[in-house]
C-alpha cells in the first residue's frame, strides 16, 4: 500500500486541507497561550520576576508536551484500534483540551474569584501543562499522517498547506485574542481557543476516516514499553537526526520572542501600545510566512528541499541580528517581515524532508522525533531567554536577538555540513 501510495495516488486539495485542520486549532492554542494568555495570567499572579516565571512555566510545560508527543507517536504506530492508528489519540486530545484550557476561569470569573484567587498561580500552571498534554497527544499522532496518507510527490504541498493553516491559527490568536484580552475578555479568549481546537480536531478525524488504518505488522504495546523504547528505533537513519538538530537550532531562534513579545514592546518601543504593536508585527509576519510557506512547499516538490531550507537559515540569522540593533519601529517591522518570509521554507519544507527520510514502518516514532525541532526548541527558548530576561531592559532584549542570530547560523552550518544532498537521495530511495 505504501509503495502504491507513493507512486500512483494523488490526494485532493480538499483532503489535504481537511487533514491539516488540526494544525490550525493547535497553533491557535499554542500562539495564544504562549504569547498572550500565559504572560497576562502570570502578570496578574506574580509580582516580581514575571519574565523568569513565564519562562519556567513555558519550559516545564513544553517538556511535558514533548514527552507526550513522543509517546503518542510511538503508541499510535502500534495501535490496532478499528478507527485507525492515529484517530484515537487525536480524539482524546481534542476532548481533553477544552476543559483544561478553560481552567483559569475558576479565578477569573466573578462568581468564583474570591474562592480561587489565592490559587491563581497553581491553576495557571495546571492549565498550561494540561493544554500541552492535550494538544500534544493529538499533535504526536497527527504528524505521521504525512507519511501514512500523503504520497511523496505531494508532501511539500501538504506541508505548505499545513504551514498555511498553522499560520491562520496564529493569525486568529494575534488578531482576535489580543482584541479580547485588550477589552478584558480573557475568559472568552480561553473558551474560543479551546473550542476551535476541538472543532478542528473533529474535522480532521472526519476527513481521514477510512484512510487511517490500524497497524498490521506489530501488536499493541503498553505505555511502559513505549517509554522504554522512546529512543530506540529498528532502523537508524542518521541523516534524519541531523535534520532535526539543525531545524531545532533554527526554531530556537524563531521561538526566542514567543513568551516575551509583549514585554519586548513595552521596553523597546514604550510610546506604542504593546498589544497593538504585537498585533501589527504578528500580522505582517504571518502574511509573509504564509505566502513563503505555501510557495516554498510547492517549489520544494519540484526543485528539492535542501537549498531552500539552507538559505532560509542564513537569511534569518542576518535579519535577527539587525532586528536587535535597530531603534526604529518601522525598520524593525520591515526586518521582522523579511525574517518571517525566510522562515517559510523552514516551516514548510523541513517537515516534508523529515517525512521523506522517515522509515515507513516507524513513521509515528520518527515524526515524533521531528516534533522535537519545534517542541524542544520552545522549551529551551523559554528557559534560556527567560533567565536572560530576569531584568527586562533594552540590553537584555538586544542579547536575545544576537543569540537568535547565532542559533540560526549554527543551524545553517549543521545543515550544510551534515545533510548533503547525496545522502538525502540515497535515504529516500532506501525508504521507498
Amino acid at each position: 500500500m505504501t509503495d502504491q501510495l507513493g507512486k500512483t495516488e494523488k490526494r485532493s486539495i480538499g483532503f489535504l486541507l481537511g487533514m491539516s485542520m488540526l494544525m490550525l486549532g493547535a497553533n491557535l492554542v499554542w500562539t495564544a497561550y504562549n504569547s498572550l494568555i500565559l504572560p497576562t495570567l502570570v502578570e496578574g499572579a506574580v509580582k516580581n520576576e514575571k519574565g523568569l516565571a513565564t519562562g519556567l512555566i513555558g519550559f516545564f510545560g513544553t517538556l511535558l508536551g514533548i514527552t507526550v508527543s513522543l509517546l503518542a507517536g510511538i503508541l499510535s504506530d502500534h495501535s490496532l484500534n478499528r478507527w485507525g492508528r492515529r484517530t484515537p489519540a487525536i480524539l482524546i486530545g481534542v476532548f481533553l483540551g477544552l476543559p483544561l484550557i478553560g481552567l483559569p476561569t475558576l479565578f477569573l470569573a466573578p462568581t468564583f474569584r474570591s474562592a480561587f484567587l489565592s490559587l491563581a498561580l497553581p491553576i495557571v500552571i495546571l492549565s498550561y501543562c494540561g493544554m500541552q498534554f492535550a494538544t500534544n497527544v493529538s499533535n504526536g499522532a497527527w504528524w505521521p499522517l504525512l507519511v501514512d496518507v500523503v504520497p511523496e510527490h505531494q508532501r511539500g504541498l501538504a506541508s505548505g498547506i499545513q504551514g498555511a493553516l498553522t499560520l491562520i491559527g496564529a493569525t486568529i490568536a494575534i488578531v482576535v485574542v489580543t482584541i479580547l484580552i485588550q477589552n478584558g475578555k480573557m475568559i472568552d479568549s480561553l473558551w474560543l481557543i479551546g473550542g476551535v481546537f476541538a472543532f478542528s480536531g473533529i474535522v480532521n478525524i472526519i476527513v481521514i476516516r477510512g484512510r487511517d488504518t490500524p497497524a498490521t505488522q506489530s501488536g499493541q504495546i503498553s505505555i511502559i514499553q513505549a517509554m522504554r523504547g522512546i529512543f530506540r528505533v529498528r532502523t537508524r537513519v542518521v541523516i534524519f537526526f541531523w535534520v532535526v538538530l539543525a531545524v531545532l537550532l533554527a526554531y530556537m531562534g524563531i521561538n526566542s520572542l514567543q513568551f516575551f513579545a509583549i514585554y519586548f514592546f513595552q521596553v523597546y518601543f514604550p510610546s506604542i501600545n504593546p498589544d497593538a504593536a504585537f498585533r501589527t508585527m504578528g500580522g505582517i509576519s504571518l502574511i509573509m510566512t504564509m505566502l513563503a510557506a505555501v510557495g516554498s512547499g510547492l517549489l520544494s516538490d519540484k526543485i528539492g528541499r535542501r537549498s531552500l531550507i539552507l538559505w532560509a537559515m542564513f537569511i534569518c540569522a542576518a535579519t535577527s541580528l539587525f532586528m536587535g540593533l535597530t531603534n526604529n519601529y518601522i525598520v524593525f517591522l520591515a526586518l521582522s517581515g523579511l525574517r518571517a518570509a525566510a522562515t517559510g521554507p523552514i516551516i514548510a519544507s523541513a517537515p516534508a524532508l523529515a517525512g521523506d527520510l522517515a522509515p515507513k514502518d516507524e513513521a509515528g516514532q520518527y515524526m515524533a522525533y521531528n516534533n522535537l525541532s519545534t517542541g524542544l526548541s520552545g522549551a529551551l527558548a523559554g528557559l534560556i531567554f527567560g533567565v536572560i530576561l530576569v531584568t527586562l531592559t533594552r540590553t537584555t532584549f538586544m542579547v536575545l536577538f544576537i543569540l537568535s542570530a547565532i542559533l540560526f547560523l549554527m543551524g545553517g552550518i549543521v545543515f550544510a555540513v551534515k545533510v548533503p544532498q547525496e545522502e538525502i537521495d540515497l535515504q529516500i530511495q532506501a525508504s521507498k
